[in-house]
């Protein structure tokens, strides 16, 4: 079960080098607990309280880990891979083809508690598993900081590491390799020079940015107001629940009802979109099932069919998957609820906005790149303009709408540009990935990168017999957006 309850609420995905921001506690964590708490993944010590010899005559051989501690990781079978639930989420598992195992860990840049968490995970696995190599995402050579090892004592080295990854001058990994004595390898996966030109994009994307981020401000002002005289209470109804999902006023789940009650009420086919129903499916048997009984062994026969029925759909519910269902069925929801041209006009509207906004701030997930990519004539200012300007006159609404488009449309391809290479980077994290695990002659490895990456290398990965373990670190406090870019840069 410790699969299968994944990260459902809030905790998708976001910005292109992935933060997860999620509540402290998922709905679905505390579901696990009260219906099975010994289900509950063994949780490792923590960090701070594993003793380690206080020590800065360090030898790497003495640190090697105890043999009955040392175990050999069965790389033909991710699917046994667990962290602490204290610390992160198992959210993906794959059995590939050529025995060898890459447990990415989704990359949180600037963010304290998830760096930490981050340095925690790598811990468990170290300690569980025997895992030495650790891939990283922004760097190019095996350079790390082991050699402060031998500069202070332990705990003095883990007091000044911890000052580094509050101010993000270190990341998760790197606190790790300064604060403790465990046997690491590191390797950076990047090209140096792919790298460096993604990191000028960002730097060209920041001089126009809060131009483009007003003007797209003040569109999406004049598209509400619009939307409030032609949308219909049922588009209403769903364009308030997305903002209040967005916004974190709802859960996932809560919003994925109030889409399941327009399916309802509208009668609209959603066969393909098999882990949306079984998500509203697992909602309905939790009503019907007396968990306390279940785990008493109090309950009756039909009790007892009914949780078996839920435990299977259970094992038939991929997050990854759900994630990427939900923009196509957004899109045949609000298809069929739409009562004319000008309402589905401005649909296509809000959502580039939304998705420009989201792309500006670098904070997009990776199916809403894939629509602006198969959707980029929708990506036009002046055609958004155009068209709430008449609207505006037609409902004598007398809107102020910005004049200056070319804000957006003269920095579309520097935007695009800089998520293109996104993609290429993962190409080359795939390659080096290989080339590393057969240098140190190891069929194991921990990649770090940040979740955007996720659905391309979790694709190559695939293509290439590799079997994954997908780790999202735990997230309960945002990040600061001015850290978290001057973090990138530095990188």
């Amino acid at each position: 079960m410790s699969r299968i309850f994944r990260i459902l609420t809030a905790m998708i995905i976001v910005i292109t080098v992935g933060i997860s921001l999620s509540y402290a506690e998922t709905i679905w964590e505390k579901r696990q607990k009260a219906i099975n708490p010994e289900a509950q993944p063994k949780v490792e010590q923590k960090a701070e309280e594993i003793t380690e010899p206080d020590t800065y005559d360090y030898d790497e051989e003495d640190m090697a880990m105890p043999a009955e501690e040392n175990i050999a990781l069965d790389a033909s079978n991710p699917f046994d891979i667990t962290v602490p639930a204290a610390y992160g989420t198992v959210i993906d598992s794959y059995k590939g083809t050529n025995g060898k195992l890459i447990i990415h860990i989704q990359d949180a840049h600037a963010n304290y508690e998830a760096q930490k968490n981050e340095a925690n995970i790598i811990e468990s696995l170290i300690n569980s598993y025997g895992i030495k190599l650790v891939l990283q995402e922004g760097g190019s050579t095996d350079a790390n900081f082991k050699y402060l090892r031998t500069w202070a004592p332990l705990e003095e080295r883990k007091e000044k590491a911890d000052k580094l990854l509050r101010e993000a001058v270190i990341t998760g990994e790197e606190y790790l390799t300064i604060a403790s004595n465990y046997p690491m390898d590191f390797q950076g996966i990047e090209d140096k020079n792919l790298h460096d030109t993604q990191t000028n994009a960002m730097w060209e994307i920041d001089t126009f940015k809060d131009a483009a981020l007003e003007y797209v401000n003040k569109v999406s002002d004049v598209a509400q107001k619009v939307k409030e005289k032609l949308y219909s209470q049922d588009l209403l109804s769903l364009d308030k629940a997305r903002k209040d999902y967005e916004n974190e006023k709802i859960d996932l789940l809560a919003y994925y009802k109030a889409l399941n009650d327009l399916v309802q009420k509208k009668t609209i086919n959603i066969d393909e979109f098999t882990h949306f129903k079984n998500l509203i499916k697992i909602d309905d048997l939790e009503k019907k099932i007396d968990f306390v009984k279940i785990n008493s062994d109090t309950a009756t026969d039909e009790q007892k069919n009914l949780y078996e029925e839920y435990q299977d759909t259970l094992k038939n519910l991929n997050v990854s998957e759900l994630f990427r269902e939900e923009s196509p069925l957004e899109s045949k929801i609000l298809g069929a609820i739409s009562e004319n041209q000008d309402q589905k006009e401005l649909i296509k509207i809000s959502k580039a906005l939304s998705i420009l906004e989201k792309m500006l701030r670098i904070k997009l997930v990776p199916e809403e790149y894939e629509y602006f990519l198969n959707n980029k004539k929708d990506f036009e200012p002046r055609e958004w303009a155009d068209f709430l300007k008449k609207k505006s006159e037609e409902l004598s609404l007398n809107l102020d709408i910005p004049s200056n488009s070319y804000a957006i449309s003269d920095n579309m391809p520097k935007l695009e540009k800089f998520f293109g290479i996104a993609e290429e980077r993962d190409k080359v994290f795939v390659n080096k990935t290989g080339d590393a695990m057969e240098k140190d002659n190891v069929k194991t490895a921990v990649l770090i990168a940040g979740g955007f990456h996720t659905p391309k290398l979790t694709q190559l990965l695939n293509e290439q017999g590799y079997s994954y373990v997908v780790i999202s670190p735990k997230v309960t406090t945002p990040t600061d957006d001015t850290l978290y870019r001057e973090a990138l840069k530095r990188k």
